[in-house]
């Protein structure tokens, strides 16, 4: 605990928040939990003599991962519920830490959720307390623990899931992405913490994708992370890779950058999307190109607000390019996205209302003008401008 804590205040002292990954679902067979009160737990034996194995929809809520591993019963044990919420409160009493990432989120109860929450707005008032969550499913389950009552948030995997094909097959339309965007929207808002991202350590690697090792759905992907593990084989798959990162750095939402992403880590299914992180003269020129770029982005997003709290108003999605205007009271910034195998030349045609007469590219500094609100823009293969809109 003493290591905890120290790493949680120096965090604090350089301006970052902690999140501990807290674990409600499972405990492992050795846990005092299980070995002194197995009453807490669900049954491994179902009354029809199957096991309550890996059945994740149709015993969502008592189903156990791993046959060493007991899942909870929090409906049918309020002790365990209480025991538990009680616990991750005291975790963040304890350590100072920020908030929680949520593990199997869809397999514990509405009321475990609802129950901790109070506890926490009721035990730690002196800070906001984010809590995102993992959960795998359609758009109503996930939402249904994003409340003020429930979760901050929680991984944005149908987004996700319409990004990956979208940036990575030439035939899909940004038409496609910017649908499922505004079904976010919709459910959310625009101004939403849903947690966006690109890789997690249940996914594949994107590396592994845009390098052309895996094709997307294969159901060889954990065997070939035992039998050929992917290596980075074109240059060209760095630009892929800051592209989407780009995307995900520009759009509403909290931007997740699973470790490696920043250098292009690559990997199969788990437990090759593990890999050991790799720093100094490990890291190849393409590698360290790729960090200097997605270093440039994140900084790019601090420095405005608009990319972080901005409204989101789509100019162009179609086979290759995204453009959308982010406005808040301060600032607007302007994003083209590029995916194409050639450089695009892109007409835009502004809001009028906003009465636009200038636009400053974010990298180099230049200044264009607008003229008619109609704004031309050059964006280069597999690549993305940034402009402040005046």
């Amino acid at each position: 605990m003493p290591l905890v804590k120290k790493f949680v205040k120096t965090a604090h002292q350089h301006g970052i928040k902690v999140l501990l990954d807290f674990v409600s679902n499972h405990v492992h067979e050795e846990h005092p939990f299980w070995k002194e009160n197995p009453d807490w737990f669900g049954v491994l034996e179902l009354p029809d003599g199957r096991k309550n194995l890996r059945l994740f929809d149709q015993q969502r809520l008592t189903t156990w991962f791993e046959p060493y591993m007991p899942s909870f019963d929090y409906v049918g044990s309020k002790r365990a519920l209480e025991l538990m919420t009680d616990n991750a409160v005291w975790w963040l009493n304890e350590t100072g830490a920020d908030g929680f990432r949520h593990d199997a989120v869809k397999h514990v109860p509405n009321e475990f959720w609802r129950t901790l929450t109070k506890k926490l707005n009721r035990d730690i008032s002196d800070k906001d307390i984010y809590q995102v969550g993992e959960t795998f499913g359609g758009i109503d389950l996930i939402a249904s623990y994003v409340s003020n009552g429930q979760l901050s948030s929680q991984f944005n995997f149908n987004l996700y899931d319409v990004a990956l094909p979208v940036f990575l097959l030439p035939e899909n339309s940004f038409e496609l992405l910017d649908l499922q965007m505004q079904k976010t929207f919709s459910v959310y808002g625009v101004n939403h913490v849903m947690a966006n991202i690109m890789d997690s350590h249940d996914k594949v690697r994107y590396m592994a994708y845009a390098d052309g090792d895996i094709e997307l759905n294969s159901n060889k992907a954990k065997e070939l992370g035992w039998t050929d593990p992917p290596k980075v084989d074109n240059p060209s798959s760095y630009k892929k890779l800051q592209l989407h990162l780009a995307y995900i750095l520009t759009i509403p939402g909290v931007p997740v950058i699973y470790y490696g992403d920043e250098i292009g880590l690559t990997g199969a299914a788990d437990p090759d999307n593990r890999r050991m992180m790799r720093f100094g003269e490990e890291v190849n020129s393409y590698e360290k190109e790729t960090l200097k770029e997605i270093s440039k982005l994140i900084h790019l997003r601090k420095n405005h607000s608009a990319l972080r709290h901005g409204d989101f108003n789509t100019l162009i999605a179609d086979e290759n390019i995204y453009a959308y205007l982010r406005s808040d009271l301060n600032e607007r910034v302007l994003t083209v996205i590029n995916k194409g195998e050639s450089n695009q030349t892109v007409d835009l045609k502004l809001f009028p209302v906003y009465n636009l007469e200038n636009a400053i590219d974010l990298t180099s500094g230049d200044v264009s003008t607008i003229t008619n609100n109609q704004f031309k823009v050059e964006v280069s293969a597999i690549g993305w401008r940034m402009f402040l809109l005046n």
